[in-house]
Parts: C-alpha cells; structure tokens; sequence
C-alpha cells in the first residue's frame, strides 16, 4: 500500500467527517510550514502535488463519497462573516485564490512582520468553488464581484468597510475607527490567467510577489485587532502526471457539456450529465451544480488548454483554503 494510503487508511475508511483529518494532513504533512522559503519552490510545489494526486486518485477510486462532504458548510468558527461580526475590531484579508501550498509564505511574512500567529488551520470554498458564490454565501451579498463589495450597503450597515486591491501594488488608507475591516486583494487569481500560468515556476513568482501584496494589505492594518488570513477557493495544479489518468474519448461529454470549465451550472431544464467523474451539488441558492471531482483535467482547444493553474471543481487544492489568525 502506498505510504500516503497506509497514514490516511483509518480516515478513509471512518464513518464519520473525513475532511478535518485530510485538511490537517495536507498542512502538516504536504505542505510544511518548515519547508519555506523553498530552497526548490518548483521541486517543492511537484512533491506535494504527487502525494495530493496519489490520494485523491484513491479517492475517486473507491472512496468518492468523501467529495460529498463540501457540500456541508465550514464550522462556524471558520466563516469569513463570523468573524468580521465578532470579536471588534478585527480585520480579514482574503488573497483570492490563496490556496494551502502558501501557507508556509503566510506564516514566514507574519513572522518577518512582528505577528503573533494565533491560529493555523483551514476552512473550504463554497459550492462551486468560484468567487461570487463565495461572496453570496459567506457575505450574504447577492450577485456581487469582489470590485463590488466597497459600494454594498448591506456590509456598511454590519460595520464592515471594504476596501478591494485589483493587484498587488495597490494601496489605500484604512480607517482605524471602523469597527471591522475586509480588504479583498485580487491576488493571486488574477495571475492565473497571465501567460505563465502555464509554467510550474509561477509558484515562484507568486511567492515573490506575495511580499508586495502583504506589504500593502495586511501591514497597513491598523494595530491592535486581529487579523485574518483566508482565501475564496484555492486551486489545481495541472503538471505532468499529476492528473488523473483519462483518455480524451472518457471525456468528450464533460468537456462538451462544461465548456472546458471544471463545473457546470444546471438550469431548470437541463439533464444531469451521468458520469463517474461528475459529482452534482447544490449551491448556496439551491440550484444544482455539476462539479469534477478531484485531479480531472480537460483538454480544450485554445489558450487555457495550456494553463496549469486551474480552479472550479472539486479538488481538495480548490475546496480546502487557509485560515491564519494573526495579531
């Protein structure tokens, strides 16, 4: 039995919530907070893949039931309004797309900036994993993008000043009055569109230029609250290998039917696609979404046929997300 296997087989096989026990797995196993800065970040980056892969292979094998488990909400005590309605004041960055291979980034730039690091965990991305589902179900805030939220009402009248960063050497003074604060940085999403997300070494740069983002957001936060670090969803690193193993012709009617995305929307009169790969949930607002489960990869043709960095299935390097509490 691989070794991966041999550690989480009692997890696997329990009756009761698998997610915890694999959520900790993945930070204290996969991606070590000792390991950083990385002396390889692309060696680094493949060798956690290969373990993330060789589970979830497994997984969609013999033990797919588990994916079933996203459609269950995070604890309270890891939910992003939760925490922006309690304890004031407080702050909350959401780096979108942040995923748990930057945690021990996170960890490093807390410790080079005179943070105390309360919490080390993770909490789970919505249904599917795409940002303004998030948003509809973590904020209550319907329809809205993260450039949006400053103009939301709703969030003004809970005490929340938003403050949205569309890269990350952007910059703007925060209120030290208000009462709670959430600083929404595009980053890292946005870089998964640019040209080298086709390359592994994008996880190089986006720990580079993590400083920068950090820099401007979670430094500039007035002192004395404290501070969370968390994301929208994280993402799939597509490198050689690190799929699941499939022929084109097995995924001819995902592909037509997704459009070269990892989820599909059900509208009201549309059939659900029956297939082993697919796994059907419901979003926030009730509706069925049709999710890939785990290390599925499509091929398209076209530009995003050659990104590596992916999101918007149901992969636990896209449900899975950080959740730092810094002061």
């Amino acid at each position: 039995m691989p070794r991966v296997l041999e550690q989480l087989f009692p997890t696997l096989t329990s009756p009761t919530s698998r997610l915890p026990t694999i959520g900790e797995w993945l930070l204290n196993e996969v991606w070590q907070a000792e390991n950083y800065p990385h002396p390889e970040p692309a060696t680094f980056l493949r060798s956690g893949e290969e373990k993330v892969n060789e589970l979830e292979s497994a997984l969609c094998a013999a033990a797919w039931r588990l994916y079933d488990e996203f459609q269950a909400p995070p604890d309270d005590n890891r939910n992003l309004l939760n925490f922006l309605t309690g304890q004031r004041p407080c702050a909350a960055v959401v780096f979108d797309g942040l995923s748990l291979r930057e945690v021990p980034a996170i960890l490093h730039l807390a410790k080079e900036s005179g943070f105390t690091v309360w919490e080390v965990g993770f909490s789970q991305s919505a249904i599917p994993s795409e940002t303004v589902d998030f948003i509809e179900e973590r904020l209550g805030v319907l329809n809205t993008s993260p450039s949006q939220l400053p103009t939301r009402q709703v969030l003004r009248e809970q005490g929340i000043a938003v403050h949205y960063f569309p890269h990350p050497n952007h910059r703007e003074q925060f209120d030290p009055n208000s009462p709670a604060l959430l600083i929404w940085s595009a980053f890292p999403d946005v870089t998964y569109k640019d040209s080298g997300a086709r390359f592994a070494d994008h996880f190089t740069q986006l720990n580079q230029t993590l400083k920068a983002a950090w820099t401007n957001t979670v430094q500039q936060i007035p002192k004395n609250r404290p501070v969370l670090v968390t994301s929208d969803h994280g993402y799939v690193f597509f490198g050689p290998g690190l799929s699941l193993p499939r022929q084109n012709a097995e995924l001819t009617e995902i592909t037509q039917r997704f459009g070269g995305q990892r989820f599909c929307r059900v509208e009201d009169r549309d059939a659900i696609l029956e297939h082993p790969d697919v796994a059907v949930l419901k979003s926030h607002a009730g509706k069925p979404v049709m999710m890939l489960r785990g290390r599925v990869q499509t091929h398209v043709p076209g530009e995003q046929a050659n990104r590596l960095y992916k999101h918007g299935g149901l992969s636990l390097m896209e449900m899975l997300t950080p959740w730092i509490v810094l002061e």
